[in-house]
């Protein structure tokens, strides 16, 4: 039984650098297409600096989810929540009742990554 799990522990952490692999060639392809999208809409003088930050920043959240994937830290998990929740802040165009909610919540991950995983590393 022992064997089984060990076995399947191996198996599961490599789905996931297989799907952290195929996650980053997709970010990669994205990146450039990123680049392009905003060199084209530039020669067209058609700049929005809302759709450029939009694909910026959902590139930031995957590398981000990537490192979750590889380094199963709190630490990675406490960044991909907060760049997730800034990104949402940041792009959508929501009431201030939301927005406060998404400042709050940066602010709640905020202390949780201050008091609760300091002390955790402080106790180690």
């Amino acid at each position: 039984m022992h064997k089984i799990n060990t076995r399947l522990v191996k198996m599961m952490k490599a789905v996931e650098l297989v799907i952290a692999v195929l996650l980053m060639i997709a970010i990669a392809i994205s990146t450039l297409a990123t680049v392009c999208f905003g060199a084209e809409s530039l020669m067209n003088q058609s700049f929005q600096l809302d759709a450029i930050l939009e694909k910026a920043l959902t590139l930031v959240v995957g590398v981000e989810f990537v490192k979750m994937l590889i380094l199963h830290t709190p630490e990675s998990v406490i960044e991909v929540l907060l760049y997730a929740v800034a990104r949402q802040i940041i792009i959508s165009h929501e009431s201030a009742m939301e927005n406060l909610v998404g400042v709050l919540a940066v602010a709640l991950i905020f202390v949780v990554k201050k008091y609760f995983l300091m002390n955790a590393e402080q106790k180690k």
